[in-house]
C-alpha cells in the first residue's frame, strides 16, 4: 500500500514536470515583463479606484481600475520599487519587486486612511505595514525577503529565527523556540486556516522537523506576532504565525522548477476561465536518494501539495479555495546510534500525514464593512511501527486527529476613527488513538510498564466568541481592548481572556507601544488519550505584560526595544515513568530584545537584533524552579545582504545564542545487578554556545524567454562543532559513554530555479 502511494505521487510530480515544459514550448508570451496588482482599503478591504501606483526611479506607472485592479506591462526585466498612492491615504511602498522576462508578477497593496495613520511613516512612503490592533511584537516578512535570506534554503521556518525573540533549535530543525516556549506554543495559520503540523518531519510535542511544508513561492508575506496578539486568535500562548497566500495572476501562465539539496518543486500560476485565478505547488524530496548514495540506515522521503483557486462572483464576493497536503515516509533497517529517540530499536518505519482544505468568502456588505467566513477540515495522521529481527511492531501507534471548523467575522469602521470587528469560531474534533508498547527500563533504573491504549473518543467541540475595537482618540494615539471566550465540551471548561494594546507616537517617527492579554492552551489530544486520568486536565494559561518604543531611522530603517514578562499557572506536566499529564507546573519568562531593521533599497538590505532573556518551570509545589529546556539567555543575530550587480546578490546571516540546558550525569549507582546512571540537578547544566555563519551568492542569468537562478548557499562556513545533544550509557563494568549529537558542520546547499 505504501509503496503503491508513493510510486503514484512520483507520476504525480513527473506529469507536473512534463506539463511545466509543455507550457514553455506552447505559449508564446512576449518577452517583456508585467506587473499587476491589487489597491484596496487596508480595514475595509474595499477597492481604491483611481489609486496611482508609481515604479520608482522610472517614469513608469499606471491607475487602478474601478475594481482596484492595476496592470503595467512592456516594462524591461529588472528589479523595482513600486509605490501605491491614493488621496486620503497614506503612501505604501513595496521593495525588491523582480519583474522577470515573460512573466507576470503580483503585487498587493492595502492603503491605511489618513485619519487612521499614527505618524509613524511620513509622506516619503510607508515601507513597514503593522495593523492597528497589533502594537507590539509584530514582524512582517515578504516573499522576496524569505526567499532570498542566507542560511535558510529559502525555507520560511528558518528566516523566521533569525528574529528577535525567536531561538533555532539548531541547524537540524525548523521549529521556532519563541520567547522561551515550546514549539507547540505557536498557532500556524495558511490563508485564515489553521495548520497543525506546518513543518516535515515534525510531531505534535516534538522540537525537531527538518524543513517547512510551505514554498515560499505561495506566499504574499507572512505576519509573525511573538506576544500580546489580538483578541481574534486564541488556543496558543506563545505565537501566531500567518502566512497568507497569493492569488494566481490574472495575466497569464507563470511556472517556476527548483531545485536543491533538500528536493524538487515545482509551481504553475495564472488565470482561471470566468474571471478566477489559480496557484499551485507540489515538491518532492531527494533526502531518501541522499541517504541511499551515503549509505545510511534510515531512508527519509517527503511530498507536499499546495494550492489556491480564486473567483471573483461579482464586485462584493469572492471565495477561495486553499487545499494542503503532505506526507512524510521513514524507514530504517539495522542499528544506529542511540542519541536519537527514533534509533531505541533496530527496524524503524513511520509515516505522517496530512491534509487540509477550506474555503474563504469574504464579503463586502457595506462601504465600510466586509465580512470573511471560513469553512475548513484539517487531518493529520501519524503511523509508527519500531521493533527488532523476531518482532518488528514490539512498539507502535496508529493516530489519527481530524477538526472541522467554521468560522466568521466581521469588520466594520462605525466612524473613521473607530474600527470594530467581531467573530464567532465553531470546531468539531475527532480523533483517534491506539498505541502499544512492551516494558521499558529508563536510564536511570526505573522500571515502565508495558502499555496498550485504545482511545476512540465522542466528537468534541470548541467554540470561542471574540469582540475588539480599536479607537484613535487622536491621530496620534491607537487603543485597542478586545475580548475573547473559549469553550472546551470535552473538558466543560470556558475561559474569557482581555487583551488590551495602545501606541502613542509622541513624534511622527517615535512611539511607545504596550500590550496585555491573557492566552489559555486546551490540553492537547494527544495528551488526553495516553491515560484516562488526563481526561481530567484543564488549560495552560499565559499572561503576557509587553512595553516597547519604536524609532524610525529614515523611511527604510527602523529600530525597536521590547521588554516582556510572561507568567504562566496550570502548565502541563509529564510523567517520567506514567503516561499520566496534570496541570501542576507554573513558569515565567522574561527578557528585553534590540533590534534594526533595513528594507531593501538602494542595493542594501540587513537587520540586527539582540536578545536577552530568562525562561524557567516548575512542576509543582514544594519543588524547585529549573530553566527550562528553551531557555537561551542570550540571542545575537546579524543579517546582510547586497546586491552586487543587476546579476549578482551576495548575504550572509551570523546566528549566536547561549547553549540549552540538560541534565549532567552526577555518578552511577547499581540496581538488582545492573549499572545505570544517576542524574544531576535537572537542567543544571548547558551545553556549549551555539553560533555560526553563514554565506549565500545569487547569480541570475536571464535568456530570451525565460530565467535561470542558481545560487550557493554555505551553511556554517567556518565549520563550528555545535552541540545539540547528549546521551549515556553505562556497561556491564559501570564505565559510562557519552555519545553525542552534532549539528551541520560544513554544508553546502546548491539551488536551481528557472522562472518561464
Amino acid at each position: 500500500m505504501k509503496q503503491s502511494i508513493t510510486k503514484k505521487l512520483d507520476i504525480l510530480y513527473i506529469f507536473l514536470i512534463l506539463t511545466g515544459l509543455l507550457q514553455i514550448t506552447i505559449t508564446a508570451q512576449e518577452r517583456n515583463s508585467s506587473i499587476s496588482g491589487e489597491v484596496r482599503d487596508a480595514v475595509t478591504k474595499q477597492p481604491l479606484p483611481g489609486a496611482t501606483i508609481l515604479l520608482l526611479n522610472t517614469k513608469i506607472g499606471t491607475a487602478a481600475d474601478n475594481n482596484g485592479y492595476f496592470s503595467i506591462g512592456k516594462i524591461p526585466a529588472g528589479v523595482y520599487n513600486i509605490r501605491a498612492s491614493f488621496t486620503g491615504y497614506e503612501q505604501n511602498t513595496k521593495v525588491d519587486i523582480t519583474a522577470a522576462t515573460s512573466r507576470n508578477s503580483t503585487v498587493y497593496f492595502d492603503l491605511t486612511p489618513a485619519q487612521m495613520q499614527t505618524n509613524e511613516i511620513t509622506v516619503s512612503g510607508n515601507y513597514y505595514e503593522k495593523p492597528a490592533d497589533q502594537a507590539t511584537s509584530f514582524r512582517s516578512l515578504t516573499q522576496q525577503e524569505i526567499r532570498k535570506s542566507a542560511g535558510s534554503a529559502e525555507d520560511i521556518f528558518r528566516v523566521m529565527q533569525s528574529l528577535p525573540g525567536v531561538a533555532t533549535a539548531g541547524g537540524k530543525s525548523a521549529q521556532l523556540i519563541v520567547r522561551g516556549g515550546s514549539p507547540d506554543e505557536n498557532l500556524t495559520l495558511l490563508d485564515n486556516i489553521e495548520i497543525y503540523n506546518p513543518i516535515h518531519f515534525a510531531r505534535t510535542g516534538e522540537s525537531m522537523g527538518i524543513i517547512s511544508i510551505i514554498n515560499p513561492s505561495l506566499l504574499r508575506g507572512v505576519d509573525f506576532m511573538t506576544g500580546g496578539f489580538p483578541s481574534k486568535y486564541g488556543d496558543k500562548m506563545s505565537s501566531v504565525f500567518e502566512m497568507s497566500m497569493v492569488d494566481g495572476n490574472k495575466e497569464l501562465y507563470n511556472v517556476d522548477a527548483n531545485v536543491n539539496l533538500s528536493g524538487f518543486g515545482t509551481m504553475i500560476d495564472g488565470p482561471l476561465p470566468g474571471n478566477g485565478t489559480m496557484i499551485f505547488s507540489a515538491r518532492r524530496g531527494f533526502f531518501d536518494l541522499l541517504t541511499s548514495l551515503m549509505n545510511r540506515p534510515a531512508a527519509p522521503r517527503y511530498y507536499d501539495a499546495v494550492g489556491k483557486a480564486t473567483y471573483d462572483l461579482d464586485d462584493k464576493n469572492r471565495i477561495s479555495l486553499v487545499t494542503f497536503y503532505y506526507l512524510d515516509q521513514i524507514s530504517r533497517e539495522g542499528t544506529t546510534k542511540e542519541s536519537s529517540t527514533m534509533s531505541k530499536y533496530d527496524y524503524l518505519t513511520r509515516d505522517d500525514y496530512g491534509t487540509a482544505i477550506g474555503m474563504n468568502w469574504r464579503y463586502l456588505f457595506a462601504k465600510k464593512a466586509y465580512a470573511l467566513t471560513t469553512l475548513s477540515f484539517c487531518g493529520n495522521g501519524w503511523n509508527t511501527l519500531q521493533g527488532t529481527e523476531i518482532d518488528r511492531s514490539l512498539s507502535g501507534e496508529d493516530i489519527r486527529e481530524d477538526s472541522y471548523s467554521l468560522k466568521s467575522e466581521i469588520t466594520w469602521q462605525y466612524i473613521p476613527e473607530l474600527e470594530i470587528r467581531t467573530g464567532v469560531d465553531f470546531k468539531f474534533l475527532d480523533s483517534k488513538h491506539l498505541a502499544w508498547k512492551p516494558a521499558d527500563t529508563t536510564r536511570n533504573g526505573q522500571i515502565i510498564s508495558s502499555s496498550s491504549i485504545s482511545y476512540l473518543p465522542d466528537v468534541s467541540s470548541k467554540s470561542a466568541f471574540f469582540l475588539q475595537d480599536t479607537w484613535h482618540p487622536a491621530a496620534q494615539i491607537a487603543i485597542t481592548t478586545g475580548m475573547r471566550y473559549d469553550y472546551f465540551s470535552f473538558t466543560k471548561e470556558g475561559n474569557f481572556s482581555p487583551r488590551f494594546a495602545m501606541s502613542w507616537y509622541f513624534t511622527d517617527k517615535t512611539s511607545i507601544n504596550a500590550s496585555y492579554g491573557k492566552f489559555y492552551q486546551t490540553p492537547a489530544l494527544y495528551q488526553i488519550a495516553l491515560d484516562p486520568a488526563n481526561t481530567s486536565m484543564r488549560s495552560s494559561l499565559a499572561t503576557h505584560y509587553v512595553i516597547g518604543i519604536s524609532h524610525l531611522f529614515a523611511d527604510d530603517t527602523k529600530g525597536t526595544i521590547e521588554v516582556y514578562y510572561k507568567n504562566l499557572i496550570n502548565v502541563v506536566v509529564a510523567n517520567d515513568t506514567t503516561d499520566i499529564f496534570t496541570n501542576a507546573g507554573t513558569g515565567f519568562s522574561k527578557g528585553i530584545e534590540f533590534s534594526f531593521q533595513k528594507k531593501f533599497t538602494n542595493g542594501i538590505v540587513g537587520s540586527a537584533s539582540y536578545s536577552y532573556s530568562i525562561s524557567k518551570r516548575n512542576d509543582g509545589a514544594n519543588l524547585a524552579d529549573y530553566y527550562f529546556e528553551f531557555d537561551r539567555p542570550h540571542i545575537l543575530n546579524l543579517l546582510a545582504g547586497i546586491e552586487l550587480s543587476d546579476t549578482w546578490q551576495l548575504g550572509f546571516k551570523f546566528q549566536y545564542a547561549s547553549g540549552s540546558p540538560y541534565t549532567p550525569i552526577a555518578g552511577i549507582a547499581m540496581k538488582q545487578g545492573l549499572y545505570y546512571v544517576v542524574d544531576g540537578d535537572y537542567n543544571s547544566a548547558r551545553y556549549p554556545d551555539y553560533h555560526k555563519l553563514d554565506i549565500r551568492l545569487d547569480k541570475k542569468i536571464k535568456f530570451d524567454t525565460w530565467t535561470l537562478t542558481a545560487y550557493l548557499d554555505l551553511w556554517n562556513v567556518y565549520n563550528r562543532l555545535n552541540v545539540l545533544s547528549h546521551s549515556y550509557k553505562v556497561d556491564n563494568n559501570g564505565i559510562i559513554t557519552t555519545n553525542t549529537k552534532n549539528d551541520f558542520g560544513l554544508l553546502p546547499i546548491i539551488g536551481l530555479s528557472a522562472q518561464f
